[in-house]
Order: C-alpha cells, then structure tokens, then sequence
C-alpha cells in the first residue's frame, strides 16, 4: 500500500531514518550550572559554610567531581554575581528551584 513503508519507519522505527542527536543538551547543561551557582552562593552567604564544605554538598548534591566544579565556578563568575545582585532573599532560590531546600 501506498505510503506504507514511510508510515511504518515513522511509526514503528527510528523515523524516517534520522539519527537521534547525541551528546549532552546544551540547555540542561546550562540549567544545571545556574542551580549549581545558586547553590553555591546559597551555602557560602547564608549558611556560611567554608569553601571545602561547600564543595563536598555540591560534590554529592550534583554527582559531579571536585574539579569540574570548580572549573564550572570560575568560568560562571559573571553569572555568580548574577545570582549575587538578585538573591538579597531566599525566596528567589525557594521560586527558582522548588524542588531543593533552602532553609
């Protein structure tokens, strides 16, 4: 039947033979460092945690190592102020990311 093999690719296949994009999605990368700054800051000015702690919760808050955090920091700087200039209140990180704690 005609228009039987593209509806079956499209369907039931991977469709229309295109391949699937691989590799890591640009916008939940960037989401994941801008809740990753938030939390930063968050534990530095309001819980007054040292920078070795606050690298550990981050460490097992994000499943990330010790060095690519880092390296996520000091490439973010502008956007760490950012966050600095709009979270004078928890309620901003409390309607950011609702579903962490910030108390």
């Amino acid at each position: 039947m005609r228009g039987h093999k593209i509806h079956k690719e499209l369907i039931k296949g991977k469709g229309l033979n295109t391949e699937p994009r691989r590799g890591r999605n640009d916008r939940l990368v960037a989401m994941r460092n801008e809740c990753l700054l938030s939390r930063y800051f968050y534990y530095g000015f309001y819980k007054n945690k040292t920078y070795e702690e606050i690298l550990r919760a981050l460490v097992s808050e994000f499943f990330l190592s010790p060095n690519t955090i880092i390296h996520i920091l000091q490439s973010h700087s502008e956007q760490l102020m950012d966050i600095k200039k709009r979270a004078a209140v928890t309620f901003y990180f409390q309607t950011k990311w609702p579903h962490l704690r910030w108390l």
